[in-house]
């Protein structure tokens, strides 16, 4: 009898589910997809989040009073008495009063250019405010209607308010997105875990005739679960963030917009990234957990269900 050959003695079992399986690479192409949707809407998130913030930053550092134009007084006396009183107010970072044809643009885009220079457009006076301890806003509106009665205070906080309801609905309605998404991806796992077993059930017979545990074989298989969800995670991560790249560079030439807050996902501060950017590297983890746990407890079900 002849020796076996080298290749023979040191050859290792295979393992129980091929990587090349039909059912795993119908799944790596699908929860990729997810991951990368996934990945759009953190980002999408994340956007809105800084977006609205910046907003409300400066929403709150100003406000703004409205000076409307009565018959038979001079607007600039009346001005520069409001602006006089504002000076003298504590609490106030700066004043400073706008030219008519600051409160012109703001009616521009709503009833055009013509004509409006015949109508009493009111004067705007731009108000900086110490946001560290700001001022009786009743009290400073009271002295203002004392003072002038076509003085109006607006103090932007209705905007705030909206502002925030937006963004918290927004975001509301992102995290139902990934809610979605994730009850989508253990779907589909669940439904590869079974077509995986099914066909490769002869296997599976054999390993329980030579007295395997469930455990074992499930574990045997899950392995390729993990590494399933886990290359699906990258995948999606990388596209989504090519993505945002690919929009921040390419969206807008004026660098401003979308295209602009995608290009400040990019952006490392001095004192170090963002923890906000952390909620990406959350994608491929999420992907590896839903394709290990969601496995393994569908196949430890089926596996008592053939035993």
């Amino acid at each position: 009898m002849t020796g076996a050959g080298p290749s023979e003695t040191n050859a290792k079992p295979g393992a129980i589910i091929p990587a090349a399986a039909a059912p795993l690479r119908s799944l790596t192409a699908v929860m990729a997809v997810m991951c990368y949707l996934a990945v759009l809407a953190v980002g999408s998130m994340i956007l809105i989040d800084r977006a609205v913030s910046h907003w409300a930053r400066g929403l709150s550092s100003e406000a703004t009073v409205q000076l409307r134009e009565i018959s038979g007084r001079d607007m600039e006396t009346d001005l520069a008495l409001v602006v006089a009183l504002l000076q003298t107010t504590p609490r106030l970072s700066r004043v400073e009063a706008l030219p008519r044809e600051a409160g012109a643009k703001l009616l521009e885009p709503w009833i055009g250019m013509q004509g409006l220079d015949k109508l009493p457009v009111p004067r705007l006076i731009r108000v900086g405010i110490d946001e560290k301890n700001p001022p009786d806003f009743v009290a400073l509106e009271a002295a203002l209607r004392d003072a002038m009665p076509s003085a109006r205070l607006d103090t932007h906080r209705r905007w705030e308010s909206e502002l925030k309801r937006m963004a918290g609905t927004l975001a509301f309605f992102s995290g139902l997105v990934l809610l979605l998404i994730s009850l989508s991806a253990i779907a589909m796992v669940v439904f590869a875990a079974r077509a995986v077993l099914d066909s490769n059930r002869a296997i599976v017979d054999v390993l329980q005739l030579a007295g395997a545990e469930d455990r074992f074989i499930a574990k045997e298989i899950d392995r390729r679960f993990l590494q399933t969800g886990f290359r699906s995670g990258l995948i999606g991560l990388c596209l989504g963030m090519v993505t945002f790249l690919l929009l921040g560079f390419f969206g807008g030439a004026e660098g401003n917009g979308v295209a602009a807050a995608a290009r400040g996902l990019f952006y490392i501060p001095k004192d170090g990234p963002d923890r906000q950017l952390l909620w990406f590297l959350l994608v491929p983890v999420v992907a590896t957990l839903i394709g290990l746990l969601t496995s393994r407890f569908t196949l430890m079900r089926m596996l008592k269900e053939l035993g």
